[in-house]
C-alpha cells in the first residue's frame, strides 16, 4: 500500500512539472506586464541622461533576438548631446551620425531599445524593462535618428 501511495504521489508530481511548470511560464511571458516599476531617467552632470537598465546586449543585425554578449551586472545607456554612451562588455560611446536606426522589440516584460550602427554588423539592445520607459528613452532621441514604424507608433502612442 505504501509503494502505491509513493509511485501516485511521484506521478502526479511528474504531472505538474510536465505540464503545471510550462503553463506557468507561458502565463507570466504572456502577462505583459512590466517585471518593475520603471526607474526615472537622471543626470550624468555632464549634460547626459542616464537610463536606468535591466540588462545590455550585444546583438547581431538580423537577429534581433541572438545576443553575441550580454551585461545585467553593470548595464548602462546614456544619452548626450553627441550621441549615447553605452556598456555591454566595456564603456563605448557611438555619435548620433552612426546610428542606422533605433527600434523597440518587446516580449512579456521585455522591452528592448534596439541600436544599429552604420559600420557594423553588430547591435546594442538595452532592455528597458517597460514600455513607459521606453517611450522617455525615445523622446530624448534627436530628430536625425531614423525609428523603425515600431519605434514612432509607441513614441506616438504614449507622447
Amino acid at each position: 500500500m505504501q509503494k502505491f501511495i509513493v509511485e501516485t504521489l511521484l506521478f502526479l508530481f511528474g504531472l505538474l512539472v510536465t505540464f503545471g511548470l510550462p503553463w506557468l511560464v507561458w502565463r507570466w511571458m504572456r502577462s505583459g506586464r512590466p517585471s518593475i516599476a520603471p526607474l526615472p531617467i537622471v543626470d550624468d552632470g555632464n549634460g547626459g541622461k542616464v537610463v536606468p537598465l535591466i540588462a545590455t546586449f550585444t546583438g547581431m543585425r538580423g537577429l534581433p533576438w541572438v545576443g553575441v554578449a550580454s551585461n545585467n551586472l553593470s548595464p548602462r545607456l546614456v544619452i548626450t548631446p553627441a550621441g549615447i554612451t553605452y556598456r555591454v562588455m566595456r564603456l563605448r560611446s557611438r555619435d548620433w551620425s552612426d546610428i542606422v536606426r533605433v527600434d523597440v522589440r518587446s516580449f512579456g516584460a521585455t522591452v528592448n531599445l534596439g541600436f544599429a550602427f552604420r559600420d557594423s554588423l553588430f547591435t546594442f539592445d538595452a532592455n528597458v524593462g517597460s514600455t513607459i520607459l521606453a517611450t522617455r528613452t525615445l523622446a530624448l532621441l534627436p530628430d536625425t535618428v531614423a525609428l523603425t514604424d515600431r519605434a514612432r507608433s509607441l513614441l506616438t502612442e504614449e507622447g
